[in-house]
């Protein structure tokens, strides 16, 4: 009985022992991940000279009727001006998130001057989204008023104010024919 309890527990321990070791790859750990934070990079004169486009409203956010939301997302930006390590730090939608990743994506790094940056520098952006509407009008979505909202942080803001278009349905006949 007692080499059975022996074996047993010999057993139960090795496989204890042989669950806990991993099979896959390790996690790859980014050259940047220990950079430090520089809140507001892109405001400062030396930067002006690239065009940051405004971001699009989410069109499954204005169907939702989401009349605002925000983003912010973390990113290194090269020496060379490649953009490292992109990531979505807060969202109010899913749909917000994903447009300020790809507006990161989108800005004309390459036609800054060279030679801005000796080395790699991590900043972040906050996207503010407002809806206008008729019942929500565009005095809502002033720009300074959609930088006071606290729900995604972060210095550096791009706004983007959308508008509801309605198309014109069919045409209506005022008097059909007989």
């Amino acid at each position: 009985m007692r080499t059975f309890n022996r074996l047993t527990s010999f057993s139960i321990f090795m496989l204890l022992v042989a669950g806990c070791t991993s099979t896959g790859k390790p996690a790859k750990v980014s050259p940047y991940a220990n950079l430090p934070l520089t809140e507001a990079v892109l405001l400062q004169p030396k930067w002006q000279a690239m065009q940051r486009t405004e971001p699009k409203y989410p069109i499954e956010d204005a169907k939702a009727g989401n009349n605002s939301g925000c983003a912010t997302v973390e990113y290194v930006i090269t020496p060379d001006y490649q953009i490292k390590d992109l990531r979505l730090v807060t969202a109010t939608s899913r749909y917000f998130g994903k447009e300020a990743l790809s507006q990161v994506k989108r800005w004309d790094w390459q036609q800054l001057p060279a030679g801005l940056l000796t080395a790699p520098v991590k900043t972040s952006t906050r996207f503010e989204y407002c809806m206008s509407t008729a019942t929500l009008p565009a005095t809502n979505c002033f720009e300074t008023k959609m930088r006071e909202n606290t729900r995604c942080s972060g210095e550096d803001v791009k706004t983007s104010i959308g508008f509801v278009i309605r198309r014109p349905g069919p045409a209506k006949h005022l008097n059909p024919p007989i």
